[in-house]
């Protein structure tokens, strides 16, 4: 906070000097950023559909030992 400030306060020079190094850096981190956000939601798209294919065989599971059908449990490590 104390840096914004300071921009804010150092007048029209600080406040130039800042937007040119915006202007400067963005080209460059933006692409950074882009493949950093698609690789998240990517993620996140994975772990849904790992969760959702979980949940559906639990509850086949669930539904099997209701019905009192023998059922043959499998250990996986």
């Amino acid at each position: 906070m104390a840096l914004l400030d300071d921009v804010l306060e150092g007048g029209l020079g600080a406040g130039l000097v800042a937007a040119i190094g915006v202007a400067v850096l963005a080209p460059v981190i933006a692409p950074v950023l882009r493949t950093t956000a698609k690789l998240a939601i990517r993620g996140g798209m994975m772990a849904y559909e790992y969760g959702r294919q979980k949940a559906s065989t639990e509850a086949a599971l669930n539904r099997r030992m209701a019905s009192g059908a023998p059922i043959a449990i499998t250990l996986m490590t």
